[in-house]
């Protein structure tokens, strides 16, 4: 129990960067799309889901994958996850 504890205290972020100015704030669709990458729809099914055209969809993933300073949507997904941007 104690190594299991030791590993997740070790791979855990600093509070003050989990709770510091530099978590940026998702909008409600921001998140919506989110869950949607999480959720490994494709970009089409994504856009239907969530409303949008597919070009509408994109442009909102590569807003948050620039919101989120990543360079892939796993990495995104990733980022969110350490920032408790569970969507």
């Amino acid at each position: 129990m104690y190594a299991l504890f030791d590993a997740a205290w070790e791979g855990a972020l600093d509070l003050g960067t989990f709770c510091g100015a530099e978590r940026p704030r998702l909008d409600p669709v921001s998140r919506r799309v989110l869950r949607a990458l999480g959720s490994g729809a494709t970009d089409t099914a994504a856009a239907k889901e969530l409303g949008m055209s597919v070009r509408t969809c994109r442009r909102r993933v590569a807003e948050l994958l620039d919101t989120l300073d990543a360079g892939s949507r796993f990495q995104a997904g990733v980022r969110a996850g350490e920032l408790g941007l569970g969507g």
